[in-house]
């Protein structure tokens, strides 16, 4: 009688497993496309760091050294195009290849002694502590310049732990995903807004792939009420110039002010009585 209850359970187990949604076969599976991400990164990465010549097609530097990745991994412009959008529709996924891309990339650049991005001290930040990582958003963003998918935005509120006088930086790492050369115009702004309903804030106009770093210095003895950011790229109907970009490893320092600061302070500077009043 057990075994009879059993054997339906096992069946139904088996059901269940062929639900599970699997990748497309026309789709680069997460392990190749972290792969050639990394390579096609590197590749551009070259094109954007040799020195310019008068009357070199840069271009054509960059699609032949594209399709020499493209040759290595066994698979074509259109392939890559394809998985591109697939991985799009799931950011989680294109969050963890990135990650694991970036650490690949860190690791490579720290072996040649080369910083890779602002993933220093930083980098080890919980959310606890006078200087504290707070960012409570997506891992990952992407934006391109084709209608509907130009624009994206984070926004968090502030709780109790944030305090008057607090400093704000928001760091992360861009990359491009283009076949085109040169640096798009992707904007980026980052926007404070403290207990008395003022204002801070700053706009970027970037699109080297690097790390950046935006900070907002509190104005006063405020408290930061509301953070947010906006990402976005003017519209380009030309598929030959199309550009991805991936804003990914997002960081939200919070810089807790000391007494000294308050005052306006230096670390070197000090509080003393004179000698004789």
């Amino acid at each position: 009688m057990r075994s009879a209850r059993v054997i339906p359970f096992m069946l139904l187990l088996v059901t269940l497993a062929g639900c599970k949604p699997s990748l497309p076969s026309d789709v680069i599976s997460e392990g190749k496309m972290e792969r050639v991400l990394h390579d096609f990164h590197l590749a551009q990465g070259m094109v954007e760091h040799v020195p310019r010549q008068p009357g070199e097609d840069y271009d054509v530097m960059r699609y032949e050294l594209v399709q020499a990745v493209f040759h290595k991994y066994g698979i074509t412009q259109e392939d890559f195009d394809r998985s591109m959008v697939y991985y799009l529709s799931d950011m989680s996924k294109l969050a963890a290849i990135y990650k694991n891309v970036a650490d690949r990339l860190e690791r490579e650049a720290e072996a040649l002694g080369v910083a890779a991005g602002p993933r220093d001290a930083y980098a080890a930040l919980t959310a606890e502590g006078d200087t504290a990582n707070v960012w409570a958003d997506r891992a990952l963003f992407a934006v391109r310049n084709s209608q509907g998918y130009n624009f994206q935005m984070w926004s968090q509120e502030c709780d109790s732990t944030w305090q008057p006088g607090d400093d704000l930086m928001w760091r992360f790492e861009l990359k491009q995903v283009t076949h085109a050369y040169g640096v798009g115009d992707l904007f980026v702004d980052f926007v404070v807004r403290y207990d008395n309903d003022s204002v801070c804030s700053r706009l970027m106009n970037i699109g080297e792939a690097r790390g950046y770093e935006i900070r907002i210095d509190n104005p006063g003895n405020l408290t930061p009420k509301h953070v947010s950011g906006h990402l976005f790229t003017p519209v380009l109907n030309d598929p030959a110039h199309a550009r991805l970009y991936v804003v990914y490893m997002p960081s939200l320092i919070r810089f807790h002010k000391t007494s000294a600061d308050n005052l306006g302070l230096s670390d070197s500077d000090s509080l003393a009585l004179p000698d004789s009043l």
